[in-house]
């Protein structure tokens, strides 16, 4: 019983780790002139950047996304169970 609750732990832990990765991906992305320099150089194609700034702004706003509501959805679920592990005893 202690086996599977070690691997529980170790999920919740990674996807803690995830998360907090995929936030740390979205501060690196919106400090950086990565995109800035991506869509200047796509400027000079047909569409003049525009498929760029969306994929990098979709990608962007994705890590955050993704980030805050696995952090949020893991809590949730742990606060809501803890009663009723205190109820069973």
């Amino acid at each position: 019983m202690t086996l599977n609750q070690n691997k529980r732990k170790f999920k919740i832990i990674r996807l803690y780790i995830i998360s907090l990765f995929c936030i740390v991906c979205y501060f690196l992305l919106e400090n950086s002139d990565i995109i800035s320099k991506l869509v200047e150089e796509s400027n000079k194609g047909r569409y003049s950047g525009l498929p760029t700034f969306i994929f990098t702004g979709l990608m962007k706003y994705g890590l955050l996304l993704i980030g805050i509501g696995t952090i949020i959805i893991l809590s949730f679920l742990l606060i809501r169970e803890k009663p009723k592990k205190q109820l069973k005893k």
